[in-house]
């Protein structure tokens, strides 16, 4: 099923927004939207232990990757080079977790970190360069987030030697959520609140891309596309390029507090 929602041009300068008129998608017929993967993976923030589930684009079938062996589990990422590696976060807790699969099962839970306040999301992406570019690019690092739900929050990074370092200061309403894409550009999502945006972060200024009518929470930008959940029982995935946006799942009697969507690089 494709739906068709209002693809917003909106500029954030300094914390004052110039808006500018609404644009609809653009006129065209309903297109498939092949995803990149067969398979997407997520979870759900209601759950208690929570888990990390394998989604069956094709098939629709869904099962466990992962169950913690207690607590929530709100938003996860795998890392991009060695996919047996599995990051989570409980938002309502200070520490990032790992575990890592092993042939046939996985490792016990460790903490890799612990913040000074609740983490609530977590993203791999490029450290930041400062100097002259290393050969073969940056280093990847792993990214978290702090945030106050009304006032703002910040995106750190976890440097060489496993200390976060300040990466970006979000000032505007914000729970958390964050991605970046392959370029390692931003982008964020307004989180659990209705009608919510999607915004890309560049050259210090922050753009809305995208109004939807329901909650955005996690989400993931792959291959010209956003892949996001709504905080309820659903996935969309938003095309940059024609503004479409369709629902790849839905199953709200099942899946409360759909909090976050991910590939398995």
């Amino acid at each position: 099923m494709v739906r068709r929602f209002l693809l917003v041009s909106l500029v954030f300068l300094s914390g004052l927004s110039l808006w500018g008129a609404e644009k609809k998608a653009p006129p065209i017929g309903p297109i498939p939207m092949t995803p990149i993967s067969q398979f997407l993976y997520f979870a759900v923030a209601s759950e208690n232990p929570g888990s990390v589930y394998q989604l069956n684009l094709l098939t629709k079938d869904i099962s466990p990757l992962y169950t913690r062996p207690h607590g929530q589990l709100y938003s996860f990422a795998f890392h991009p080079g060695i996919p047996e590696k599995l990051y989570y976060v409980n938002a309502n807790d200070t520490k990032i977790f790992r575990v890592l699969w092993l042939r046939d099962h996985w490792s016990e839970e460790e903490v890799i970190y612990q913040h000074t306040t609740y983490v609530k999301d977590i993203a791999f992406g490029p450290e930041p360069v400062t100097g002259t570019p290393a050969p073969g690019g940056p280093p990847l690092r792993l990214f978290f987030s702090e945030a106050t739900g009304a006032g703002g929050g910040k995106i750190y990074y976890l440097d060489g030697r496993n200390r976060p370092v300040l990466f970006y200061e979000v000032r505007m309403w914000w729970a958390g959520d964050f991605a970046f894409d392959e370029n390692g550009v931003l982008y964020l999502s307004s989180g659990n609140r209705a009608p919510a945006k999607l915004y890309k972060v560049e050259g210090g200024t922050v753009y809305t891309l995208y109004r939807h009518p329901e909650p955005i929470k996690g989400f993931v930008v792959r291959g010209g596309k956003i892949y996001f959940a709504n905080w309820r029982g659903s996935v969309y995935v938003l095309d940059l390029t024609t503004g479409e946006v369709e629902e790849l799942f839905a199953n709200p009697r099942r899946f409360r507090w759909l909090s976050d969507v991910n590939f398995r690089d």
